[in-house]
């Protein structure tokens, strides 16, 4: 058996994961996690905004997908499929939690945008933490789209089978939504 050593990269903020080619089809689970292990996480820490329940949940969601690989029927939306199983996960700790409102984006994720000069790291921060408000008291799938789409950093195409939706339909709200948020923005 060929298995490969893959450390996960913990910082949420770096940025190092390699450029996959999003039609790529995935036949093997090895390959899948060496892509995709780093955005599970992030995707996972975007929700529980704890590095070990994001471990946690990281390892659950691959234990999970080795134990049904056998199910996946269609190679090339594997990685929808694994998001999906990502998204299952995170919603039954949230419902094991208790919790009802999810955390949509981390801090570190956003301390990640400081720069040099402190006048334009504090107004990138204060706009991050206002957008983060105004992101909170969204529903919780639109919630989910955010996610997916920017911290999962999942194709639209991608997004769609983890959502069940029709891509345009996703495309249509995801434009809508960030039109919405940005007139929210600029309203203040």
């Amino acid at each position: 058996m060929n298995t490969r050593k893959v450390v996960l990269d913990k910082n949420p903020t770096t940025q190092s994961t390699p450029v996959i080619n999003e039609e790529q089809i995935f036949s093997n689970l090895p390959d899948l996690y060496q892509a995709y292990a780093t955005k599970v996480f992030h995707y996972h820490y975007s929700r529980v905004q704890n590095l070990h329940e994001a471990e946690d949940l990281t390892s659950q969601t691959f234990m999970a997908a080795w134990e049904k690989w056998h199910t996946l029927r269609d190679p090339d939306k594997a990685v929808g499929w694994l998001f999906t199983i990502a998204r299952n996960k995170g919603i039954d700790h949230i419902r094991k939690q208790q919790h009802l409102q999810s955390e949509e984006l981390d801090d570190e994720l956003i301390q990640s945008t400081n720069t040099n000069d402190p006048q334009s790291s504090a107004e990138t921060w204060e706009y991050l933490m206002d957008l983060r408000q105004h992101i909170t008291k969204l529903s919780e799938k639109e919630q989910e789209l955010i996610r997916l789409r920017l911290v999962g950093e999942l194709p639209f195409k991608q997004v769609s089978q983890v959502m069940h939706e029709p891509e345009t339909r996703i495309k249509k709200r995801y434009y809508r939504l960030l039109e919405r948020l940005r007139a929210q923005m600029e309203q203040e």
